[in-house]
């Protein structure tokens, strides 16, 4: 069983470019260097493929040897079937992209900051990044958890580039703020901001909840088909996009409240007073929802 062993991977070589990790298999790369048996995987620096082993050294350790945030066990809890993989990453790795792409089974704590795609299209697992992170995190993603306690770029949550959905399942947190179309075309999954948002925040967006702590930039919202969006703070709302509605959702909002709760977040106004809620309008092409605190202060 490798269930207390973890992968410590440091940084020893910046690329020359950006350092993209899009081909590693992140499971299987795990099982191969635990039995510490030769490793062929690669990387590419810019265009060139390179070993991997140029730009990072390979130690192993015990898991207690680290401080894993409590989360990484949720998913084993769940299911005792499976003995996830852990791995530390070491060093500043912002011009590393691509980590965590595609992961399943496996949880990666990044002690530091990291570059663009972290986490994108994930599956099942976890990613917790004590530092900030670039754009286009957790694109995509299907799984999983995706933990930022620093600021995130453009683009998180989000569709890529030519793509027609965003994160389609999951739970993404962002402690600090997020950038430009955070969970644009977001289809299902949680997502959650302590601080502010920036422009077209939840535009297109097709299913799902996200929670701002902050304000939000320009045009949020425009063309939400369903979905919820959750503010803890006041916002104006576009007489264009959402109109206020007065229907009696208390058993929905039962539901919702303890979620919000659970997050420890700035909401006292959102928690002690049910908010107003707000629904697309038809006209304009949307029937997403917004829910705001009545205290406008």
């Amino acid at each position: 069983m490798n269930s207390n062993k973890i992968l410590e991977l440091s940084l020893i070589k910046k690329p020359d470019f950006r350092l993209d990790l899009s081909t590693i298999k992140w499971d299987d790369f795990f099982e191969t260097l635990i039995s510490k048996k030769k490793s062929y995987v690669t990387v590419l620096d810019g265009f060139r493929e390179k070993p991997f082993e140029e730009f990072f050294s390979v130690k192993q350790g015990n898991e207690y040897d680290y401080d894993f945030p409590p989360h990484f066990y949720f998913q084993e809890i769940s299911d005792k079937r499976k003995s996830f993989k852990k791995i530390v990453f070491q060093g500043d790795l912002h011009e590393v992209d691509f980590l965590g792409f595609k992961s399943k089974d496996t949880h990666i704590l990044i002690n530091g900051h990291i570059g663009n795609y972290v986490g994108c299209m994930m599956q099942t697992g976890s990613i917790t990044i004590k530092g900030s992170a670039g754009h286009f995190v957790g694109a995509m993603m299907a799984g999983g958890s995706l933990i930022v306690n620093g600021d995130v770029g453009n683009y998180a949550g989000a569709n890529l580039t030519g793509e027609m959905e965003g994160m389609v399942g999951g739970y993404l947190s962002v402690k600090g703020n997020a950038g430009n179309n955070f969970c644009r075309r977001m289809r299902r999954g949680f997502a959650f901001v302590f601080g502010d948002v920036g422009d077209f925040f939840a535009n297109d967006m097709v299913a799902g909840s996200a929670i701002v702590g902050g304000s939000a930039g320009k045009m949020w919202g425009y063309g939400m088909r369903r979905g919820t969006i959750i503010f803890a703070k006041y916002q104006v709302v576009s007489p264009h996009v959402f109109k206020e509605t007065y229907h009696d959702y208390s058993s929905y909002w039962g539901l919702l409240k303890p979620v919000i709760e659970s997050f420890n977040g700035p909401f006292p106004n959102l928690i002690n007073v049910p908010p107003k809620r707000f629904v697309g309008d038809l006209a304009f092409g949307g029937k997403g929802e917004c829910l705001l605190p009545r205290i406008t202060t």
